[in-house]
């Protein structure tokens, strides 16, 4: 597991499991499969919409107890 030093202490650092990006136009609702679709239909950049969806793992909110 990475860690990384903040204010002095080890702390353990938390990559995301999975990252997924949905491109959208808003007016049409049009979903595109990349950045270069929609650039080569010449769309506006103010009529595009991404949703990024982060998945982070499980975090263990209880301590263990002896």
């Amino acid at each position: 597991m990475k860690t990384t030093i903040v204010n002095g202490k080890e702390v353990p650092v938390i990559e995301p499991t999975k990252v997924t990006t949905t491109i959208s136009n808003i007016k049409t609702g049009e979903v595109y499969a990349s950045e270069e679709e929609w650039k080569v239909k010449n769309i506006p950049e103010t009529d595009i919409r991404r949703d990024v969806n982060v998945v982070m793992p499980r975090l263990d909110l209880f301590g263990k107890t002896k």
